[in-house]
């Protein structure tokens, strides 16, 4: 499958993830569905960011490398409020319900940067075979990836 077309497919999902813990009202269902949206975002993370970011990064040109920072950079606060998340031990508390609503949107922005401006950058940069290339090594890496 093409990179962003897997990206696109992986993005989707987490959205309904994250938008359906925020609405659960269950501590137990919030938990369930926290936990599948965590590793899907870490797997996914990890695997974007050795597939997409790195090779955004070593085409040399400047808004390439930018973009590929900056979604290191977005990843990384991502990182650190799933770990606050982790760390919470009551779902319905007010503290863990606004920490997973920020998550949605944090998500909700990337994924729209991500889409609107990375998917073009790499639409540019890399030929069909190479994204077909990009998107298989893009799920043998979430494969690799321990949540």
């Amino acid at each position: 499958m093409e990179i962003t077309k897997a990206l696109h497919t992986d993005h989707m999902e987490m959205k309904k993830l994250i938008k359906a813990v925020n609405k659960s009202e269950d501590g137990a269902e919030r938990k369930r569905l926290f936990t599948q949206f965590a590793e899907l975002l870490v797997k996914h993370s990890r695997a974007e960011e050795k597939v997409v970011y790195d090779a955004l990064i070593k085409t040399g040109e400047e808004e390439q490398e930018e973009a590929g920072y900056e979604g290191y950079t977005e990843h990384g606060l991502a990182d650190s409020l799933l770990a606050q998340l982790k760390s919470g031990a009551d779902p319905m508390s007010p503290e863990w319900s606004a920490q997973a609503k920020v998550m949605m949107e944090i998500l909700d922005h990337h994924i729209k940067e991500e889409e609107d401006e990375v998917f073009t950058q790499v639409k540019e940069d890399f030929d069909v075979a190479e994204r077909k290339d990009m998107g298989e090594a893009f799920e043998a890496q979430k494969d690799k990836v321990r949540a």
